[in-house]
């Protein structure tokens, strides 16, 4: 595993660093921080992959890239940027799956309004005995709903 940055709190303000690109991002959440690191990772990530489209391109002028590379670099472009980003998300030993504010508003019904959803539904049981009470479990004092 190759560590990229880190995710530190120092003086009461919390930072993100990304050595390789000379980035320290501050604010007084974590949240802020990741979240403007994101959007400089985004936009850094494409304005590079712009520019290698764009070198590719004059190279081809000069016969010393082919076609093919420019349309496979456009290709990963388009993989990466145009997909709605999603992930993986483990708390503990729960899996969530994430999507982007603009999935979650294609994905509504399985969202419901939150940011991510549970992968695995813990009501899905051989007998169907999710949230059945248990035999001989006395509720003569649990209150009426």
């Amino acid at each position: 595993m190759k560590e990229i940055g880190q995710l530190v709190e120092s003086d009461g303000r919390f930072e993100v660093r990304i050595p390789e690109m000379s980035l320290i991002v501050r604010g007084d959440h974590p949240e802020w921080v990741l979240q403007a690191a994101g959007e400089v990772l985004m936009n850094t990530a494409k304005l590079e992959s712009e520019g290698r489209i764009d070198e590719l391109e004059t190279l081809v002028e000069f016969e010393e890239a082919t076609e093919t590379e420019v349309e496979s670099a456009k290709f990963e472009v388009k993989q990466r940027f145009e997909v709605i980003p999603q992930c993986l998300i483990t708390m503990g030993r729960m899996d969530y799956r994430w999507v982007a504010s603009r999935g979650r508003e294609k994905l509504a019904e399985s969202f419901d309004g939150q940011p991510f959803t549970r992968i695995h539904d813990m009501s899905l049981t051989n007998s169907d005995s999710f949230l059945q009470n248990e035999d001989g479990v006395d509720m003569a004092d649990e209150p009426k709903s």
